[in-house]
């Protein structure tokens, strides 16, 4: 019987040992935490977002080639996903292409896995750091702070170095250099944005909807994302902002090279805005400005945006009406849907999501994730340069794999 290690006990870890040990082989988990999936407990706020049912998931994945991405991703569809849950007895729902569990619970996806993990007999060792790995006589020894283990096949799925205090600590890499390969450089992804504009800070605590825009300086546009925005002492956070995080993360000088513009009204065309606006303007000549914008946004942005379009907010409502002085009301309108922010950074490790970087997949198989520069060594998971949007891209990217990985270490070939 094949002997399998599975280094790490997270999604693409339980992943690749289930398979593997439905394969036939013999597996053991060795994970450095006091249990495993502790950062599946909090994927979707705790609801768990398993997959997302897009018929190109690699479209929303970066990083590594799209041609190995694909590659990977195709031997475990998103379906195939929810048919593999069903069969640990988990009921799922989709919802607009996103798939949870009926309970809304990641503990229940966590609870049958571990269900099936022990159903399998598949030993696992929590509490084991590996300290070291090293091939000899065509096997591996795996060295943690107590014990040295021996196997056939080697599967490292350690994860990134994302929400460190979940056990991805970025051991993986180092484990990766051991066996010769190459790391390229590890940044956050899917994490908060600060700014340099200090206004950010007086609207700590709002959230709107919004859509926001990530250009070069020179105008190009690199992303566009809808959704709720959410702003903090430092800048702006939400799925949309983490959605564009990742191209800033990787730039040294972030804010001599992008900017962000916010459209605070994106449902309203333009021309409906400004004819909104004049109207309503007319209506209340005699009021201050705030007034004319309490039905539209939240009470915090008002004197911000009125500040960006240069007009007081003690100015009444009538100086939107002059036909002498029209500039005000499109600066105006120019604010609510242009307002622009200039990123300087985005928050660490500790609280991204996932990372970007990681293992090359230039030295892996795209068929087998094996590695190409030492048989029977194979990687899942994030601790390869893949990474993908919000919305279930990063866990089918797990659970595909982990799936590739844990076929192949059982010496057969994944279909």
């Amino acid at each position: 019987m094949r002997r399998v290690i599975v280094a790490g006990g997270g999604p693409a870890g339980m992943m690749a040992a289930i398979t593997a040990a439905r394969k036939g082989a013999a597996v053991t988990i060795l994970e450095a935490m006091e249990r495993t999936g502790k950062k599946l407990m909090l994927t979707g706020n705790g609801r768990c977002n398993l997959t997302h049912m897009d018929e190109h998931p690699e479209d929303s994945c970066f990083g590594a080639d799209q041609n190995f991405i694909r590659s990977v991703l195709s031997r475990f569809t998103p379906s195939q996903v929810c048919d593999f849950f069903e069969t640990t007895g988990l009921l799922t729902t989709e919802k607009q292409g996103y798939v949870y569990p009926v309970t809304g619970q990641s503990g229940s996806v966590h609870a049958v896995l571990m269900t099936e993990l022990r159903r399998l007999r598949v030993k696992i060792k929590c509490s084991e750091k590996i300290c070291s790995i090293e091939k000899k006589q065509g096997q591996w020894l795996v060295h943690t702070e107590s014990w040295c283990y021996e196997c056939d096949a080697l599967i490292l799925a350690c994860g990134s170095k994302a929400a460190p205090k979940t056990g991805s600590d970025g051991s993986g890499y180092t484990l990766a250099r051991m066996a010769g390969h190459r790391i390229l450089p590890v940044y956050p992804a899917l994490t908060p944005v600060i700014c340099r504009e200090k206004l950010v800070s007086s609207l700590a605590g709002v959230r709107c909807r919004a859509e926001v825009s990530l250009y070069t300086v020179s105008g190009d546009l690199i992303r566009r994302e809808y959704g709720e925005l959410q702003w903090t002492s430092y800048g702006v956070s939400g799925i949309l902002i983490f959605q564009l995080s990742r191209f800033i993360a990787s730039c040294r000088y972030p804010e001599h090279t992008f900017f962000l513009t916010v459209n605070f009204l994106p449902d309203t065309e333009e021309t409906v805005l400004l004819k909104m606006l004049e109207n309503r303007a007319l209506q209340l000549q005699n009021e201050k400005l705030p007034v004319l914008l309490e039905g539209m946004l939240h009470e915090k942005l008002i004197p911000v945006l009125l500040q960006a379009a240069g007009i007081s907010k003690k100015s009444d409502c009538r100086c939107l009406t002059e036909e002498r002085d029209r500039a005000a009301l499109k600066n105006l309108v120019t604010a609510i849907r242009q307002f622009r922010l200039t990123p300087c950074g985005t928050k660490s490790f500790d609280v991204c999501q996932v990372c970007q970087g990681g293992v090359d997949t230039a030295q892996i198989s795209s068929q087998t994730l094996e590695s190409e520069l030492v048989s029977s060594l194979y990687f899942a998971g994030e601790l390869l340069n893949v990474d993908g949007l919000c919305g279930g891209y990063n866990l089918q990217w797990a659970w595909a794999s982990g799936y590739v990985a844990g076929y192949s270490a059982s010496d057969q070939v994944p279909g």
